[in-house]
């Protein structure tokens, strides 16, 4: 990568880097890649937890919410530039409301600063179901002075919104750095799991058809309790299909499932999630992880011989790992990168699997992946050469 003298700082609005181990793992991969590439820069962040992620990132790091605001604006005035992303956070499965608040960030900030260069970076955009939505992305996009996108779908939802190119980048994650294998293999035997005996299935599920893109975010009204979550029988049936499923692969592959949750806060609760499934498996082969450092998450990847993402952040690391993914999806993303990886057969809908009772297809899915090794680690490379290619001719001239 070209190398830069003068001294610098660029300001990165990122997803929920505070409890999110997949946008943790973004916004670490991408600290290192713009270290390695922007000689003497100075990252800032927006952190809930600004004393720990100050020494996890080595960046500069700025109180979330009001107390903030002084040094948020202190940093886009002097910021060489802003880089919004990378993740999905130009969507309204969740919330109307994600839409508006992002554009209004960066509108706000923009005005405040309009010398300073907005980079859309790897973002992940879609779905945008409601024209109020795509009204905001509109405007979000027109103050963006460059615009990235991580995957085709989400370049198909966001070029007919803006006049400007919109580039591919995929996501930063896949060049995030892996802890050292002894790590991982000393952490699943301390937690009773036999390496090298049988094979390891690693399993990230997450609470699904409570999505209904009403106006108050998923988060605050299980926070307050301001409306009754939807779709519980469907995430019941959700659970004990996969517990089936599971327990199948134990009894004829011979296998061990760890479960390894990546959310595991109150309004997402992965491993609570986790820990339904175990309860109604019948076999007793299976071990839960909570592995909170993504660099480390990713080497226990690396140690699985699959993956079974029910988030997507667990298949691109374990992809980048070089073992093999298989997806549960509940989301256009996840497809985006199943298709970039050009494994389209590897992914299922989630409410295909369950309305359908598709149990025998994600078995045949997983058991595939599980004896037939694939090239996985060479396109997760070429995936990873694709963003170091975008930085050196986009961001080193900025």
């Amino acid at each position: 990568m070209r190398q830069h003298t003068q001294n610098n700082h660029i300001l990165i609005l990122a997803g929920d880097t505070d409890d999110n181990i997949g946008d943790r793992a973004i916004v670490y991969s991408m600290c290192r890649q713009f270290k390695a590439q922007l000689t003497g820069v100075e990252i800032h962040l927006v952190s809930g937890r600004p004393a720990v992620d100050r020494a996890y990132f080595d960046a500069l790091t700025i109180p979330r919410g009001p107390r903030g605001w002084l040094r948020l604006i202190r940093s886009v005035r002097t910021s060489q530039f802003v880089l919004c992303g990378g993740g999905g956070l130009f969507q309204d499965d969740d919330s109307l409301i994600k839409m508006p608040y992002w554009c209004l960030r960066i509108l706000l900030l923009k005005l405040i600063s309009p010398r300073t260069r907005f980079i859309g970076y790897a973002l992940g955009v879609g779905p945008l179901r409601r024209a109020i939505s795509q009204f905001f992305a509109r405007i979000a996009f027109r103050y963006m002075d460059l615009i990235s996108v991580r995957d085709e779908r989400a370049r198909l939802v966001a070029a007919p919104l803006t006049a400007k190119p919109v580039y591919l980048v995929p996501d930063p994650a896949l060049l995030l750095p892996e802890a050292p294998r002894k790590a991982a293999v000393d952490l699943l035997r301390a937690h009773g799991i036999p390496v090298g005996e049988r094979p390891i299935v690693g399993v990230s599920l997450r609470r699904w058809f409570h999505q209904t893109g009403a106006v108050i975010p998923h988060k605050y009204a299980v926070k307050y309790r301001l409306r009754k979550i939807s779709g519980q029988r469907r995430c019941k049936q959700m659970i004990q299909l996969v517990a089936e499923v599971l327990d199948r692969i134990v009894a004829e592959d011979n296998a061990s499932i760890v479960f390894m949750p990546t959310y595991n806060v109150s309004h997402e609760a992965d491993d609570d999630i986790c820990r339904q499934v175990m309860a109604r498996m019948q076999s007793k082969q299976s071990y839960l992880l909570r592995i909170p450092d993504p660099v480390l998450y990713k080497a226990v990847c690396g140690r699985l011989d699959v993956m079974f993402g029910g988030r997507m952040h667990p298949a691109i690391l374990a992809a980048a790992a070089g073992t093999n993914i298989v997806g549960l999806s509940y989301n256009q993303k996840f497809f985006g990168f199943f298709e970039l990886m050009e494994m389209s057969d590897s992914v299922m809908d989630v409410q295909e699997f369950v309305i359908g009772q598709r149990k025998e297809t994600l078995y045949r899915m997983l058991k595939d992946a599980l004896h037939h090794p694939s090239e996985i680690k060479v396109s997760a490379h070429r995936l990873g050469e694709a963003i170091q290619q975008f930085n050196f001719e986009y961001i080193s001239d900025l």
